[in-house]
């Protein structure tokens, strides 16, 4: 064999291992793409690839046809435009304007299937070549039920702002960190702060002076051992009184207030009216006291309560109507019972003590409430024995002087009557006396008509 047919031998032997080697790398090639096709049809997850300029689908695998209810040849007919509701294309055209060649997170979409549900998912796409042209492959991820979920939370979160918004009393939330993180109309209102003011600042540094109160101990009471707490307390800078319920949440803790500024300012006023009150009924001897319905006893003056204790040796805290001799108590159970009908009254009654007669003014009045009903009775008793004994002194000089006129009337009268008539019978020319006739007629007249008058006087005795 010459060189020239060696040559050609060698080139066809390697012309024929090369045939051999091309010819199984395309067997590999052709085995590689129909497991990559295998993989990328089994996959789970959903995967579509579409082309990069006119949005025509170019593939899709199994669980894209079952989550968007197409088949395979009714989806290779659609852009992707068809999948998505028609609110959200401009801005699928606009972020296409600038998408990168290599991987991307493309963020949550909202898509559409074949029956017009709507449904999130969050969109991971890159940029491949697919049968000689640009395109982009896109894996899905089904977010729905997790956004429908945060989208419930959130309507729940607005649902529950604009209840807390709504409600007449105040409401803050704290972080751990004592940071404001919500805080409702009305607190804004009480404070004095608005929402952007303190929204994200530490309650501390924005009240400074609320460390001076029950505030911060209570507070980090609530924080630390996770406990309810609830107290009242001022904040002086305000003078704003709460009526503070703190309750621990999972990162910090959740105040709720009222605002009873008007009535710590009514309790003040009732409690100074109370004790004027009390001034004013302690500031006498005589007996008030007031019963229930049931007959015992609500409050009584100092006066009383001596009384009381006199009677019985117990406070007023110890004592009940079993306490006093039941005989002395049939009086006030009746006339209780007359108050209870809506009678106000007074009665007078004589009792005697270590020999001596008392005499005393009791009064009862019925206690009504809003709607006009007795709900207990006020009693009054002051002692009227010196009134009594004057009355009866006064009585007795009445009757001495109407025995007195009477006895002016009859015997005084009848002598100086006697007296006149005598002096009509004398003569005044017989007798030597004659001039004095008539000054004893004129004295008699005198005393006569005195008589008279005292008698008049004494006659309504």
């Amino acid at each position: 064999m010459d060189f020239t047919s060696a040559a050609l031998a060698f080139i066809l032997i390697i012309g024929l291992v090369h045939y051999f080697q091309v010819r199984k790398q395309l067997q590999n090639l052709k085995t590689s793409g129909e497991d990559y096709k295998r993989l990328f049809d089994n996959i789970p997850t959903p995967m579509y690839i579409y082309d990069d300029h006119t949005f025509r689908f170019l593939a899709v695998n199994d669980a894209a046809i079952e989550q968007y209810g197409y088949s395979r040849e009714e989806f290779l007919q659609l852009r992707l435009t068809d999948i998505r509701p028609p609110e959200e294309i401009p801005a699928l055209i606009e972020i296409h304007k600038e998408l990168p060649k290599g991987h991307l997170n493309a963020g949550r979409w909202l898509h559409i299937n074949k029956a017009g549900q709507r449904f999130y998912v969050n969109v991971y796409t890159h940029y491949t070549v697919f049968e000689g042209n640009g395109a982009r492959q896109v894996l899905l991820v089904n977010i729905d039920e997790k956004m429908r979920a945060e989208q419930i939370v959130n309507e729940k979160s607005a649902e529950l702002e604009n209840i807390l918004d709504s409600i007449t009393d105040g409401f803050y939330a704290l972080n751990s960190h004592w940071e404001v993180t919500f805080i409702n109309k009305a607190a804004e209102q009480a404070l004095s702060c608005s929402r952007a003011e303190i929204m994200g600042k530490n309650l501390w540094d924005f009240f400074p002076r609320s460390r001076e109160g029950r505030f911060y101990t209570e507070y980090e009471r609530a924080m630390t051992e996770r406990v309810s707490v609830h107290f009242e307390e001022l904040y002086a800078p305000l003078g704003v009184w709460g009526l503070m319920n703190v309750y621990p949440t999972k990162n910090g803790i959740a105040v709720y207030f009222v605002d009873i500024s008007e009535q710590k300012k009514i309790q003040e006023k009732i409690y100074n009216d109370g004790q004027n009150l009390r001034a004013i009924i302690n500031n006498t001897h005589d007996l008030i006291w007031s019963v229930d319905r049931q007959s015992q006893i609500i409050t009584g003056n100092q006066a009383f309560w001596d009384r009381v204790k006199e009677l019985t040796g117990k406070n007023e805290d110890e004592v009940t109507n079993d306490d006093f001799v039941q005989d002395r108590l049939k009086v006030f159970f009746e006339s209780y019972e007359r108050a209870f009908k809506g009678e106000a009254f007074s009665i007078v009654r004589q009792r005697e003590i270590e020999g001596k007669q008392v005499y005393e003014e009791l009064s009862f009045n019925p206690i009504r409430d809003l709607h006009d009903q007795v709900i207990g009775v006020n009693c009054f008793l002051r002692d009227i024995t010196e009134s009594q004994e004057h009355l009866h002194r006064i009585e007795d000089q009445n009757k001495r002087l109407r025995e007195i006129a009477w006895i002016q009337s009859h015997r005084v009268r009848a002598p100086v009557a006697n007296i006149l008539g005598l002096v009509q019978l004398c003569d005044p020319n017989d007798s030597p006396n004659a001039e004095l006739i008539p000054m004893i007629k004129a004295a008699a007249e005198g005393l006569d008509q005195v008589i008279k008058e005292i008698t008049a006087l004494t006659d309504d005795l």
